[in-house]
């Protein structure tokens, strides 16, 4: 999954942000910014560490949204918070900040589930992504497109070349379904790989595939076929910080009661993911053994209906 650092990449998604105004109807500019000072000063229990980045033109990737929409919900119950980002760093990858996340240098981070990453901190059970991560486009040369859309089977997958980053959980599941998984390192260097026959096809998400390939001449999403694998993008909150977790939980539990978490990710995705046309698509089934039984557990309603209906129900009967 293209998360984190790699989301920055999502340039026509920051657009439609800024068309719909949402920097503005969410006061995002406090974002990265002091929060206002109480009587009791409790604000300065709630300064939280992360490397979530907004772009360029100040409209925020969808995790830094939501954590905003979550603390901002559980404002009247437990202060005011201020969002400290960290300095940039180069090539950053997931498991670098899993390890600061480790080690206390980092109060949160939001990324893919795995039962390796829970265990290097405290899991928020509730996907900021409605389960889409786990839909992953296939992404190639717009010359071999009538030749790749003929994938009828996961056998048939199973004889291509499939990259994926390194570093993202993704890889660890598709080769845990016999795929032939080729590790890149990082997002950026797909699209020169491709065109070099380095791999047959890329894999990304239906809610971030066509903002990255869109800005990529001769390259294309298939529109025929998908991967279907449950997958949640959950928050990981520093073990020293139960009370943190705790909280991001009670935001949960009021945007679930209020609606604002669906209107949000509305706004932020939902454009790009009616653009992958899920429901005429095959899907093909993979298993992720990686993911934490915990994980299913969340409000049915907050799972895209696509995924609920076709991936998550089947799991739970």
């Amino acid at each position: 999954m293209a998360a984190g650092v790699d989301a920055q990449a999502l340039g026509p998604r920051r657009q439609l942000l800024k068309t719909l105004g949402l920097a503005a109807s969410m006061g995002l500019p406090s974002l990265g910014g002091p929060a206002a000072a109480s009587p009791s000063g409790r604000h300065k229990d709630w300064v939280i560490r992360h490397e979530m980045r907004r772009a360029a033109d100040g409209t925020p990737s969808l995790e830094l949204a939501v954590l905003h929409l979550l603390l901002s919900k559980t404002e009247a119950s437990h202060g005011p918070f201020r969002l400290e980002t960290m300095p940039p760093r180069e090539n950053l990858t997931q498991s670098r900040q899993m390890l600061d996340l480790r080690i206390g240098a980092l109060d949160l981070m939001a990324t893919m589930t795995s039962k390796t990453r829970e265990a290097d901190g405290i899991p928020v059970h509730t996907c900021m992504r409605r389960g889409l991560n786990g839909l992953r486009l296939p992404i190639a040369l717009a010359s071999r497109r009538r030749e790749l859309e003929e994938v009828r089977s996961l056998q048939q997958v199973r004889q291509l070349r499939v990259a994926q980053v390194a570093h993202w959980p993704d890889a660890s599941v598709m080769r845990a379904n016999g795929m032939t998984v080729l590790p890149i390192p990082r997002l950026d260097v797909f699209e020169a790989m491709l065109k070099r026959d380095r791999f047959d096809l890329f894999a990304l998400a239906a809610d971030e595939a066509f903002g990255i390939v869109n800005a990529l001449p001769g390259v294309v999403v298939l529109s025929d076929w998908l991967l279907a694998y449950p997958s949640t993008f959950s928050f990981i909150v520093n073990q020293a910080r139960p009370e943190l977790a705790e909280r991001l939980r009670q935001g949960w539990r009021v945007v679930q009661a209020d609606g604002s978490f669906e209107a949000l990710h509305e706004k932020l995705v939902g454009a790009e993911v009616a653009q992958a046309q899920l429901g005429s698509r095959r899907w093909l089934s993979l298993s992720n053994p990686e993911l934490p039984p915990a994980a299913l557990r969340q409000d049915g309603r907050l799972w895209h209906p696509l995924v609920r209906q076709r991936v998550i129900a089947p799991l739970l009967r």
